[in-house]
């Protein structure tokens, strides 16, 4: 996982991450509209533990999306076919958080919303799908075949 600060137009600084891991769920938030539909969903990720970090800690994010970007298809293809991904989330203060204090004193959970910027699957080269041993159940038939 990988960390770098920028600063939006205004002069605040917002924190942007990108990493890998996999997509676990994708969540309408807040209440639905009278067409039954949602303006947001929340993506959670389960990303791959940083270098030289423990594996047994669980490290997830939880960005919003917009019912209306593409991200959000992206993110359910992802989910539904199970794939890796390459991700990048951006978190910027909520209004009501003065803009003079640096984003690395605030409390991303409180403080800050998550926003998904970015989500693209990762391919396994062919190489690497062919060493994992396929165990099936005695009786079992693979479909692919």
């Amino acid at each position: 996982m990988q960390a770098w600060l920028e600063v939006d137009d205004h002069g605040r600084q917002f924190l942007v991450r990108t990493g890998t891991g996999v997509v676990t769920a994708v969540a309408p938030v807040g209440i639905a509209g009278p067409d039954d539909s949602h303006s947001l969903y929340r993506v959670e990720i389960y990303c791959d533990a940083p270098h030289g970090r423990p594996g047994a800690i669980r490290y997830s994010t939880h960005p919003i999306v917009s019912s209306s970007d593409p991200l959000l298809e992206s993110a359910r293809a992802a989910l539904d076919d199970v794939l890796a991904v390459v991700w990048t989330v951006q978190w910027h203060r909520h209004d009501w958080i003065p803009d003079n204090l640096p984003i690395a004193s605030l409390n991303l959970a409180t403080d800050a919303r998550a926003v998904l910027t970015s989500l693209d699957a990762v391919a396994l080269p062919d190489s690497v799908e062919a060493q994992i041993p396929d165990y099936l159940p005695v009786g079992w038939t693979d479909e692919r075949a």
